[in-house]
């Protein structure tokens, strides 16, 4: 039988993981019947937090997936699963899920969580192996894994082009339709956490559009090639409006676009209600010379900027007066090329980080076509606690958590 192996890390995963749904003190956001609309997370995400936990999956060897949970409470790591004497090994188990050819992502709000499975129409094979379970779908359950129930299915040539947004009404996606001979075809797709109806709005055509924010009841989007366009889709109106073009990646705070310019260290902000911008230079370049320099995230503390050095990345927090401050605490890894990874934040709880100071590696057979299975190298994370004083101060203070199960 053939085999082969692939890593699943990358330098840029810290950046799309950190600090989902932190962002700065702002107005408050205007509202509807629907409420305020939330991004649920990023697009290369491990997992998505609440205020009561931070959920994720694992992989078994066989390449099922184990849903668990980091419970902040408790400070234990387990499965989702509140069953006696249960194996999480079959499909009793509310937190497996059977390998069907697409690998699953997790989406909390706070009340539900959402399993999304993006479908593959690029992979015939899986959906001629695995049928309707290689398809892209969505399902809800209970944020304790109970309940869980198929919300939405879509076709064998669409997948799912985003990450999604929810209120309290919608779910709301990027759907890719592969199709048509010409490319694939994206449009917005709108459905309803009540009855997993879904209506699309086939207007906006962009080319790479995905969802990378939220405010109020707009959607922030990205779209480009090389070069990334921002806008603001109103969910209710559908109306479309342009915010802002960067060379760069841009995070979206409270009411804000926000990107750092890599010539100049300056941090700029693009005001999703009216257009405004506004610049804040910085002493970045002052005190390092990236290779790349990228605004991960916006909080009450500042600006996250991730920035590469010659052998090592780093985050820096860049004040509101401009002041950068980079943080020193680095994560520990068993792999020797994984060694100096900058210490990556993977939710928010309160005042504290969520973070990983050590990781190891350990690899799992996937099923592929024909009966070939490959080796996945999958990351074991050791959470922790530890505050955001302790965390850009560089003092390890970690409160540990546990893991059982």
């Amino acid at each position: 039988m053939k085999t082969k192996t692939k890593r699943l890390f990358s330098a840029a995963f810290a950046a799309c993981l950190l600090l989902a749904g932190c962002s700065a003190p702002g107005p408050e956001a205007p509202a509807a019947e629907g409420g305020a609309i939330r991004f649920l997370s990023s697009d290369l995400s491990y997992g998505s937090g609440n205020e009561t936990g931070y959920y994720y999956f694992t992989k078994d060897e066989n390449g099922n997936s184990l849903l668990r949970v980091v419970d902040y409470a408790t400070l234990q790591d387990v499965p989702l699963c509140s069953q006696p004497n249960c194996a999480h090994s079959g499909e009793t188990c509310p937190a497996w899920f059977a390998w069907g050819g697409t690998e699953p992502s997790v989406l909390a709000s706070d009340d539900a969580l959402y399993i999304l499975f993006p479908g593959a129409p690029w992979d015939g094979w899986a959906f001629e192996t695995y049928g309707e379970k290689a398809l892209p779908r969505i399902l809800k359950c209970n944020t304790d894994g109970s309940g869980r129930q198929e919300l939405a299915r879509f076709g064998a040539s669409e997948a799912f082009a985003s990450m999604p947004a929810a209120d309290r009404q919608s779910l709301y996606i990027i759907l890719a339709d592969y199709s048509s001979a010409g490319g694939p075809v994206e449009k917005i797709v709108a459905i309803d956490l009540a009855t997993g109806a879904a209506s699309a709005d086939e207007a906006v055509q962009r080319a790479e559009l995905r969802i990378v924010g939220a405010w109020g009841r707009e959607l922030i989007l990205q779209s480009g090639l090389g070069r990334n366009y921002y806008a603001a889709y109103n969910v209710d109106t559908k109306a479309l409006r342009d915010l802002a073009a960067s060379d760069s990646a841009a995070a979206v705070g409270e009411g804000v676009l926000c990107c750092v310019d890599e010539a100049t260290g300056a941090i700029r902000t693009v005001s999703v209600e009216d257009g405004s911008v506004t610049e804040l230079a910085t002493d970045l370049l002052a005190q390092c010379a990236p290779q790349w320099a990228k605004l991960a995230a916006v909080t009450e503390q500042g600006y996250v900027v991730q920035a590469s050095g010659e052998d090592v990345y780093h985050n820096w927090l860049i004040d509101f007066g401009g002041r950068a401050v980079r943080q020193e605490l680095q994560a520990e890894s068993t792999e020797e090329g994984d060694r100096m990874r900058m210490l990556e934040i993977f939710a928010r709880q309160g005042e504290d980080y969520l973070v990983s100071p050590s990781r190891s590696f350990h690899t799992v057979r996937i099923p592929g076509p024909n009966g070939v299975t490959y080796g996945v190298d999958v990351v074991d994370y050791a959470f922790a606690l530890i505050s955001e004083e302790d965390f850009w101060a560089g003092t390890p203070n970690y409160r540990a958590v546990s893991r059982a199960g």
